[in-house]
């Protein structure tokens, strides 16, 4: 994967390398639109060219998740439209709370655009409604890409504690935490994997080390911590997420008829590894990649990322 025009500031001069970072997310992440469809109205922004793949966020997220941690789709020749999920930033918790009318929300959304057909990728609490959506419009979706990405019944993680939930679900908390990714990356790194997954200290201490000689791993890092700033913007979408989701049962997947590739690291202890396992297992005809040592993050920060990207780039190529 080509390296970006500043990485060469990495080694050298790393606040010049984070400011030149900063304003390259604000030129990705300059354009929403907000689209009145069918279902109601729904924030999205689109980059690229080529072959659409609808990038669908995690929690806390927007559409600027979904573009800045999949921005790196578009420089192998596709487009990317990422909405904001309902309850998140420019898309009211109205136009759909479950899952099920989140996806019919992405088809309208389509409609309103004149897009027929889309492959689909997503992420943590962005799954439901992706299966959802492959599901329910099967003849829209080209493929489908989920990293440790929510099937069934999610609940609040047991380490997500008071002081936890007062760092990544605050607005304060989310403050602090964008702050020192920017100034203090090991030890940020260092909350990150310790929160969002079950390794061992020392396995932690080893994957810190390694991705702070990555500017990728480092980019992505400080993409995840700006994509959930401004908390209260997201507070509805993160609140109604917790709701539907602790409700969900198995989805039934098996219905799937696209080409699917899930993704999940072993080690995630925010989505369960059961909820990677239960899709490959359940759907049709799945490819698998099971990221060994691997957090909830590990799509973006684990030292196979380069596989991982490299492997979902494959796929959607295969399957577009």
């Amino acid at each position: 994967m080509a390296e970006e025009p500043y990485d060469s500031l990495f080694a050298t001069d790393f606040d010049a390398w984070v400011k030149a970072e900063v304003a390259h997310q604000d030129e990705i992440v300059a354009n929403p639109h907000i689209a009145k469809t069918a279902k109601g109205p729904i924030e999205y922004a689109r980059i690229g060219e080529g072959p659409v793949v609808l990038a669908i966020h995690g929690g806390p997220g927007g559409y600027d998740q979904g573009l800045l941690l999949f921005e790196w789709v578009t420089k192998s020749g596709f487009s990317l439209i990422a909405p904001s999920r309902p309850g998140y930033l420019g898309t009211p918790v109205t136009s759909g709370k479950s899952p099920a009318e989140q996806a019919d929300l992405y088809a309208a959304l389509l409609d309103t655009l004149g897009i027929e057909k889309v492959a689909i990728i997503c992420g943590s609490a962005g799954g439901a409604s992706s299966y959802e959506f492959a599901i329910r419009h099967p003849k829209r979706v080209t493929a489908l890409v989920a990293a440790d990405a929510v099937v069934s019944k999610y609940l609040m993680p047991a380490n997500a504690g008071p002081v936890a939930q007062a760092l990544f679900l605050s607005g304060p908390g989310e403050k602090l935490i964008n702050y020192f990714t920017k100034h203090y990356p090991r030890q940020s790194m260092h909350e990150f994997l310790q929160q969002e997954s079950m390794l061992r200290p020392e396995q932690i201490d080893l994957q810190v080390e390694a991705a702070l000689k990555d500017p990728l791993q480092i980019r992505l890092l400080l993409r995840f911590s700006r994509s959930m700033s401004e908390y209260p913007k997201r507070k509805a979408g993160v609140d109604n997420d917790l709701d539907e989701l602790s409700k969900l049962d198995d989805l039934p997947v098996g219905k799937i008829q696209c080409p699917a590739l899930v993704i999940h690291g072993t080690h995630d202890s925010d989505v369960l590894f059961y909820h990677g396992v239960y899709a490959w297992e359940n759907i049709p005809g799945a490819g698998k990649m099971w990221v060994r040592e691997g957090s909830h993050l590990c799509a973006w920060i684990s030292p196979q990322v380069h596989e991982i990207h490299a492997k979902i780039l494959s796929f959607l190529k295969q399957h577009t």
